[in-house]
């Protein structure tokens, strides 16, 4: 076999008993099937003579390690077993399909020729690594993938860069030579990696940085590393945006990359671990360019700058020149998070640190100025027991850095959540419990503390570690206090929000139009762009809440974006239409408000279109079903017609980022608490009309605040009521219901995002004579309104939603859309922007259609209006958002609606 058997037993010449011998870290064997084989060679072979794949016959052989080794041509494709690891190995070449699903190849002494790609295991590993310099190997890759190759793994040497079409890859290496630096060194092929998760190239020698990386198209790159010096920059590096590659790392880094003593990079987007190794920054002032990165490595870099605030999930600053004192925002970081050792640090350290010096000492070793306090006297601790998640929780201040500066009696296994604030432990078992709750903790600290509790008596822990301040909120993942959008600084206490929550409209013409919202107090590179085409700034209107520009001509929805001072928010331009068509241009029955859409219906005619037939006999006799409309304790109005009854009701509130993904969502429905009073002027638009309100609320809690969520059911009982809404007159009838919703104070996670209010719409039916037909829901538009429709049993329900705001105060464009249909119900999305007040006005109307018979056996006769649902809302972030649906009757219907609310007030009075 070649290789050094010594120690082995023989079973006979040639034949060695392998599971059976004295060296146990050279063979592993197992038991398969009630017999013992061989599962793990790992050999070094001792002479120059060539390996046959015959000599490892081991049909149920895993793993195979030999170093020093010679084989045969035909080695690696003929030995089967999963994995080959080769050290030192002389591999000539590999000119056929390889038949492991690991195969290593380290530090070959040569390897060359042509190896082809379609020789790769399919989803296995395949590498090659060389130790610190690439000796004889010359291979060159051919990409001959005629589909897609999915690949764990994969690390190769070369003197270019491959062609990676087709290769499907999680992890990619690149060892280049000094060819590829002083020759080749063309990047070209950077742009076939589309498929590559995560990519690192290693260099021999000096290499430019690989901006082209970040420009591939349709890239699904996560991860980029750089091992090995790079060359000066010629001028600053500006990262593009529109990628996915949120993990940079350099290692190895000395020379000359850096722009005048500086990390050479104006900002770092979408950048949330950076890390570099070697360097030579002494003029860097500051981190502020890594404001948005999570994960911080800067070591060995001749940094000098004064240690900031904490705001990082991990941060190494190691061998540098960091002066200035450590403040408590770094208590919630150990040895695990935080690396400050060799530094210029001075003062004395906070409580958290200094009552715990072994473990503080990992991480400020040799900072000579730096000190520690002589006595401890801030350790507070509780120990809640979490029955429902079957946990312990201990909390309090200073009660450590890690699970070994204190024990617990009885003894539990802990593990910190944030240092010095929290641990907890999962190993909870009832029986492990003390019977009357009593703990006592002994702490590691300058001179061990003991401290006696009672775990029965704890409170809850809080939400985060601290109180969190304005500009902030509590993450629930990490239980810490991270700035809210818009708010920036070591203490978030820097507004930098920019957001439109309205615009001035203009016609097709184009114009000056004015953008009102947040623009903070500093405008440095302002620039405003609707449909990527620049509307110029007017100069002297910019001020921290409104913009003026000048906008090209143009129809329809555009996108709009404003950058300044490195933030930028985009959303929608949306052009007047001068003349607006009707919805089925009125049926010939009406006149049409090119003004508004809206028709005008003419005497006899009724319904969004002027399709409905109106006017008729009551119930009975002939007449049309009168409805009976009901308001129940979780917030539904339900109307009902004989066997058919509709339901509306606001189901949930919902956040979204820019690409449409929840980012938080509420349900709203069944969740109300009922308050209810009468009153005689309690009217949105100050028209006393002696009508009662009935009353719902809710709490949403959340981070900085909580947002209160208010419903109300007004009943219009005297005579109608006039408003205007956007420009718009609107009139409700007596006899009608307005139902409204409004949101205040809801706290945005990023001044980017937008709300959705989702309500739905359904229809049941028992009905079984002449009348009964399957439900029908259609949608449809024009330029100003959406309509929704839903048919059930010879009625209608129509639903009309204005695509106006009040933003603000001011006229601007929202949204709506249909969220989602089944057979019985609908779901509408009201899409709301980044805004502080804002009013939306939709409304629903219920119809009887032409076909509808009162009495089975009569002939077809017209169809008459019964009850109109109308809705209006005012939405709003420091906020109010109200929604209303309002319910007329005709004088032909009898008022069932009087008694029915005045039922339920005294029901629930």
């Amino acid at each position: 076999m070649n290789v050094n058997m010594a120690g082995v037993p023989i079973i006979s010449e040639g034949v060695y008993d392998f599971c059976n011998n004295s060296k146990q870290f050279m063979f592993i064997c197992a038991t398969i099937s009630n017999k013992v084989v061989l599962v793990h060679a790992d050999l070094n072979q001792t002479n120059t003579q060539i390996i046959e794949s015959s000599s490892f016959s081991f049909s149920s052989l895993n793993t195979l390690k030999l170093s020093k080794c010679y084989l045969s041509q035909d080695f690696i494709s003929n030995v089967i077993v999963q994995s080959i690891i080769l050290t030192e190995c002389n591999i000539v070449r590999i000119d056929s399909p390889i038949s492991q699903f690991y195969l290593s190849i380290i530090n070959p002494p040569s390897f060359q020729g042509e190896f082809k790609f379609s020789y790769l295991n399919k989803f296995g590993s395949f590498e090659i690594i060389p130790y610190v310099t690439i000796g004889e190997v010359s291979v060159t890759y051919v990409n001959d993938l005629k589909s897609v190759l999915d690949i764990e793994y994969l690390s190769l040497v070369s003197n270019s860069i491959p062609s990676f079409t087709n290769v499907n890859v999680k992890q990619l290496n690149l060892y280049v030579s000094d060819y590829f630096s002083y020759i080749n060194n063309d990047t070209s092929n950077f742009s076939t990696m589309t498929k590559v998760e995560k990519f690192g190239l290693i260099n021999n020698s000096t290499i430019d940085f690989p901006i082209s990386i970040f420009n591939i198209q349709n890239s699904i790159m996560t991860s980029l590393s750089i091992g090995g010096m790079l060359n000066k920059p010629n001028q600053i590096i500006e990262l593009p945006q529109n990628n996915n590659i949120t993990e940079l790392r350099f290692a190895y880094c000395f020379g000359e990359f850096s722009i005048n003593g500086m990390i050479p990079f104006l900002s770092l987007p979408n950048i949330k671990t950076f890390e570099i190794n070697g360097g030579n920054f002494p003029n860097e002032t500051n981190l502020n360019k890594f404001s948005n990165v999570d994960v911080l490595t800067i070591s060995t870099s001749n940094l000098n700058l004064k240690l900031p605030k904490n705001n990082f999930a991990f941060l190494d600053l190691s061998n540098n020149m960091i002066s200035g004192t450590v403040d408590s925002s770094y208590c919630t970081m150990n040895a695990d998070s935080l690396n400050l050792k060799v530094n210029n640090l001075s003062g004395t350290l906070p409580s958290c640190f200094s009552c715990f010096p072994k473990s503080s000492n990992r991480i400020f070793a040799l900072n000579n100025n730096l000190k520690f306090a002589q006595t401890c006297t801030t350790i507070d601790v509780e120990i809640y027991i979490d029955r429902e998640n079957k946990r312990l929780i201990m909390w309090g201040t200073d009660i450590g850095l890690n699970s070994q500066d204190f024990t617990t009696v009885p003894l539990f296994g802990w593990e910190p959540t944030i240092p010095s604030y929290r641990f907890e432990s999962s190993y909870y078992f009832d029986e492990l419990l003390p019977s009357n709750g009593m703990f006592t903790v002994y702490f590691s600290s300058i001179k061990e503390i003991v401290i006696n509790l009672n775990a029965t008596q704890s409170l809850p822990p809080p939400k985060c570690y601290r109180e969190c301040n304005i500009g902030e909120y509590c993450d629930t993942n990490s239980l810490k206090c991270v700035c809210a959008a818009g708010w920036s600084g070591d203490d978030c206490s820097i507004n930098t929000n920019i957001y439109v929550s309205s615009i001035d409209s203009v016609d097709e013409m184009g114009g000056d139009i004015t953008l009102y919202g947040w623009f903070s107090n500093s405008h440095d590179n302002l620039i405003v762009r609707i449909d990527n085409q620049d509307c110029p700034v007017i100069q002297n209107t910019i001020t921290n809440v409104s913009i003026q520009c000048t906008v090209l001509p143009g129809t329809g929805k555009k996108p709009l974006s404003i950058q300044q001072n490195g933030v930028s928010w985009s959303g929608y331009f949306i052009y007047e239409t001068s003349v607006k068509s009707c919805l089925n241009g009125c049926s010939k029955n009406g006149d049409c408000n090119i003004n508004t859409g809206e028709c005008i219906c003419r005497s006899g005619y009724t319904g969004f279109d002027c399709s409905i037939i109106s006017g008729g006999g009551g119930n009975g006799n002939g007449g049309i079903p009168s409805s009976n409309t009901t308001v129940d304790n979780n917030g539904t109005t339900v109307i009902n017609n004989q066997k058919t009854s509709y339901q509306i009701l606001i189901t949930k509130l919902i956040e979204f980022d820019v690409d449409k993904n929840v980012i938080q969502e509420y349900t709203l429905d069944n969740k109300w608490l009922t308050e209810i009073k009468n009153t005689d002027d309690n009217n949105v638009n100050n028209n006393n009309n002696n009508n009662n309100v009935y009353q719902f609320s809710q709490t949403l809690i959340q981070s900085l605040t909580n947002c209160t969520v208010s419903y109300t059911v007004e009943e219009i009982k005297e005579k109608s009521k006039h408003y205007s809404f956007a420009g718009y007159n609107l009139t409700l009838e007596s006899g009608s219901i307005k139902i409204s919703v409004s949101i205040y104070n809801y706290q945005y996670n990023s001044f980017l995002n937008n709300l959705q209010l989702q309500f739905q719409s359904s229809v049941t039916s028992d009905n079984n004579d002449c009348n009964q037909q399957d439900t029908d829901i259609q949608n449809s538009n024009n330029e100003l309104l959406n309509y929704i429709t839903i048919k059930k049993d010879s009625k209608i329900m129509q639903a009309r939603f204005l695509n106006r705001i009040l933003s603000d105060g001011r006229s601007s464009i929202i949204t709506s859309e249909l969220v989602s249909k089944s057979s019985d119900s609908v779901i509408i999305g009201l899409n709301l922007p980044y805004c502080t007040n804002c009013i939306i006005d939709p409304d629903f109307s219920v119809l009887v259609t032409t076909s509808f018979k009162n009495d089975c056996s009569e002939s077809e006769r017209p169809a008459y209006l019964i009850p109109v649902v109308v809705v209006s809302g005012v939405l709003g972030v420091a906020l109010v958002v109200a929604l209303s649906f309002y319910i007329y009757k005709k004088k032909f219907v009898e008022n069932q609606l009087s008694k029915t609310l005045k039922k339920i007030g005294t029901q629930n009075s």
